[in-house]
């Protein structure tokens, strides 16, 4: 607990100072979500051609024709999709990420939520430059780097602070798992399992 506390402070004063993720408070969080779904606009893109609404059944379709084509494979124990990529964009040498994605379905087998979830490929405990607490950095300026849009902002949610990037109806909360693990949790905020969240005071 208190190591991940210490994570939790570092990384917020880091991502603070560095300007990828700004300051906010509730109240502000409320209005950035009236202002984003006023705009009428749905942002249901997640990730390699995968949306928000797809069935379980063109989910596993993608994934195959990915497969096919070389850029994912199936994840640990199969219960996951796995993407390799390196990043020389953010970091000074090219660096291997692992990045494992898993979709939950609602009662219409449609996909309201996805979860990725990032590592370094050569993480090793001793490792101080390949923890989870170095990672984040490099996670949310790749989820800027990928989907555009807002910058991140700080909100208190379930009684932790962690960064938040809202386009649309598309919530994305960032989190530190453990030492090696750093999540994204993409939610449809629109979703009648998440509209509670807009409410939010």
């Amino acid at each position: 607990m208190m190591m991940h506390l210490k994570f939790l402070r570092f990384w917020i004063s880091l991502l603070v100072v560095s300007g990828v993720i700004l300051s906010c408070t509730q109240s502000e969080y409320t209005k950035l979500v009236k202002n984003e779904l006023a705009r009428g606009i749905r942002v249901d893109s997640l990730l390699l051609g995968i949306n928000f609404g797809d069935s379980r059944d063109e989910f596993y379709g993608k994934c195959f024709d990915l497969n096919k084509q070389e850029l994912i494979t199936q994840g640990p124990k199969g219960a996951t999709v796995q993407y390799f990529f390196t990043d020389s964009l953010f970091h000074s040498t090219p660096t291997p990420i692992r990045l494992l994605f898993i979709p939950a379905f609602d009662d219409k087998d449609k996909i309201m939520e996805m979860n990725l979830e990032f590592s370094y490929v050569a993480w090793a405990p001793w490792n101080n430059e390949l923890q989870s607490n170095v990672l984040i950095e490099f996670v949310m300026k790749q989820i800027l780097h990928w989907y555009k849009g807002n910058p991140f902002i700080l909100v208190d949610m379930d009684g932790k602070n962690m960064p938040v990037k809202l386009d649309g109806n598309r919530r994305m909360a960032v989190y530190i798992k453990d030492e090696q693990n750093v999540v994204v949790k993409i939610h449809d905020i629109l979703h009648p399992k998440y509209k509670h969240s807009i409410d939010i005071k």
